[in-house]
């Protein structure tokens, strides 16, 4: 006949063992928390990264068919949002468009992301400020 000894044995065992998976999901979760924090800050860093290459590829395009400044510095803002800041320079018949994008704080290791793209400037499309002699290059807001 059997005695109830091992029926005691296991309520000892499940006793000693109640909580720790309480404590072990105490121990994993701040570890979990950081590295959503760091995905989502590289996700954000990357995003800006691409609109940022895709602003300053577009307005390369622009220089190449021809267009006039405020049009370049306009396509852009259009895709970089209009906090950036765009930066064109013409030299020897190729034009550089450098596109900065300002990140958030949050993201404390990284203040802004930056792209350039360089287009051969094939026309002129001058505008009233250029046949004045104002410069074609120069940094806007």
């Amino acid at each position: 006949m059997a005695t109830g000894c091992s029926c005691d044995s296991r309520r000892q065992k499940q006793h000693r063992d109640a909580g720790t998976a309480t404590a072990e999901f105490a121990v994993v979760m701040p570890a979990v928390v950081l590295l959503i924090i760091v995905l989502t800050g590289a996700a954000a860093v990357g995003f800006s990264q691409l609109r940022a290459f895709d602003a300053a590829r577009s307005a390369a395009r622009e220089i190449a068919r021809g267009e006039p400044q405020a049009a370049v510095v306009t396509e852009a803002k259009k895709h970089a949002g209009n906090a950036s800041e765009v930066l064109v320079r013409s030299e020897g018949g190729y034009s550089t468009v450098t596109v900065t994008i300002e990140l958030p704080a949050v993201i404390i290791f990284l203040s802004e992301v930056e792209a350039a793209a360089t287009a051969r400037t094939e026309g002129s499309r001058s505008t009233a400020g250029e046949a004045l002699g104002q410069p074609a290059s120069g940094r806007l807001p």
